[in-house]
């Protein structure tokens, strides 16, 4: 089945048109005179407010290597096999919500060693990435940190997450210890501030990390009504102008790289003046985001957080009803999953171990529907069904087909298929469906063996830990 579309070709182009007289005409803010600078000397014209003006001309210069080799995912919908596996990785959540205490607790190296447990266990072979930021430690060794912390719990550290500049050669170093690569721990998304604007920290970002040959990418995160104009297609302007600036920036200070996009707008809620990320406008904007470049700038440009920015928060059937809103849209206008969420709350800022179990069960029903439907000959059982005929006597559940074949069904580990038992009970039921997740994730996390690093790779990690605190904060690592 082909991709749902959006727009129209003479829509996109609007749209496309519409980016780039922004970027000619008011300009994009770089925060950083070194880089607006070397911007200039590439071709980009002064503007007002320190705004420097981008020339179509030198967008279109920048796209021609993305278009004479583009990366645009699948044109239909094709059938997904093997397992599904929700993972613990860069959720960095800046909050906890404890089963046991009902409490959002702020996030530490405590909590984060006790999910990388559980993550050890849940996702092995696979490597385990921080799930949640370290609050427990001043930002500018925070990542170093939870590198260490992930290195204690497990022997498969699979990223760090650099935030500033300074932190770029400490993780570089950490990554090429633990793995062999010192770009491992240096990725990110580097998200503009809209209106029109990377801030210094992000265009210092984009100058350390670009030459380095990281992975990058270039994010945009409009507020419809508030950051960004009220309507669907107004906010998509804004956010291709700014995903374009940012890539002309990646282009100038590393012609070579292909950096990727991700937008992830919002929706002001006039009621409550809070964000929504998941409201149908939202999902709007992102899809025809990301129509529109794969349609005129060779794609390479993703639903930042897929279905895991939901406005619910606590598990439960809000966070469902979006999470199924959200997947399910990605899927059928990008082919991308369909992916269910990774255990987030409230827009992500809370990780929650009860509702990355239900994510887990969501995912692999979409995962088994999107696997399609096989027609050879064993499939159509034409043989059980002559032997059967009109169920008189005997019935399909005895037969040798369905006996042979019954396991490839999918069975849920934690919804209820049972009947209808008594009003009481059945009143509970969200209530026995979350501690049974809790349950489940418990029986994991009791599974974790002691495991961790090397102990001359651990001496070798801690000291660039003690480099960092002493050079970016200038006091001596605690002990």
């Amino acid at each position: 089945m082909a991709l749902a579309r959006l727009a129209t070709d003479a829509e996109l182009d609007r749209i496309f048109d519409g980016a780039l007289k922004v970027l000619e005409t008011a300009g994009f803010l770089y925060q950083s005179p070194a880089l607006r600078d070397t911007l200039v000397v590439a071709g980009c014209l002064d503007g007002p407010g320190d705004r420097v003006r981008i020339p179509r001309a030198m967008v279109q210069t920048m796209l021609e290597p993305r278009l004479a080799s583009p990366a645009l995912g699948p044109d239909s919908l094709a059938r997904r096999q093997g397992p599904y596996r929700v993972g613990i990785g860069s959720q960095l959540a800046q909050f906890y919500l404890d089963p046991e205490t009902s409490r959002r607790l702020p996030a530490d190296r405590a909590l984060l060693a006790e999910v990388t447990r559980f993550g050890h266990v849940w996702q092995d072979p696979e490597p385990v990435g921080p799930v949640l930021l370290a609050r427990d430690v001043p930002p500018p060794v925070e990542p170093i940190e939870a590198v260490i912390t992930l290195a204690q719990h497990t022997d498969r550290v699979a990223a760090g997450y650099v935030h500033y500049a300074d932190q770029v050669p400490y993780l570089a170093e950490m990554g090429r210890i633990l793995t062999g690569d010192a770009q491992r721990f240096i990725g990110i998304c580097v998200f503009a501030v809209t209106p029109l604007r990377l801030d210094r920290r992000a265009c210092e970002l984009l100058q350390a990390l670009m030459p380095r040959g990281a992975s990058v990418w270039i994010g945009t995160q409009p507020a419809s009504g508030a950051s960004s104009p009220v309507t669907v297609a107004g906010t998509v302007v804004l956010a291709v102008a700014e995903i374009l600036a940012g890539w002309v920036a990646c282009h100038v200070v590393a012609p070579e790289a292909l950096p990727g996009a991700g937008v992830c707008s919002g929706v002001l809620d006039m009621r409550t003046a809070d964000v929504s990320y998941c409201a149908p406008e939202a999902m709007l904007q992102d899809l025809l985001c990301v129509e529109v470049f794969r349609h005129r700038a060779g794609g390479r440009c993703h639903v930042a957080g897929c279905a895991s920015y939901t406005d619910a928060k606590w598990p439960g059937s809000q966070r469902a009803f979006e999470q199924a809103f959200e997947a399910l849209t990605i899927y059928y206008h990008t082919g991308d999953g369909p992916h269910s969420g990774s255990g987030l709350l409230e827009s992500g800022k809370t990780f929650s171990p009860v509702q990355l179990m239900l994510d887990q069960e969501f995912g692999e029903y979409l995962w088994r529907f999107a696997g399609g439907v096989g027609v050879s000959d064993e499939a159509l059982a034409l043989e059980s069904i002559l032997d059967i005929t009109d169920g008189i006597g005997e019935s399909h559940m005895t037969s040798d087909h369905t006996l042979e074949h019954w396991r490839g069904l999918y069975s849920p580990h934690l919804l209820d298929r049972g009947c209808w038992q008594d009003d009481t009970r059945e009143a509970r039921g969200e209530a026995r469906l979350l501690a049974r997740a809790w349950e489940q994730y418990r029986e994991v996390r009791d599974q974790y063996q002691p495991t961790h690093v090397s102990p001359e790779h651990m001496r070798a990690l801690e000291q660039v830990a003690e480099d960092a605190w002493r050079q970016l904060l200038g006091v001596s690592r605690p002990a």
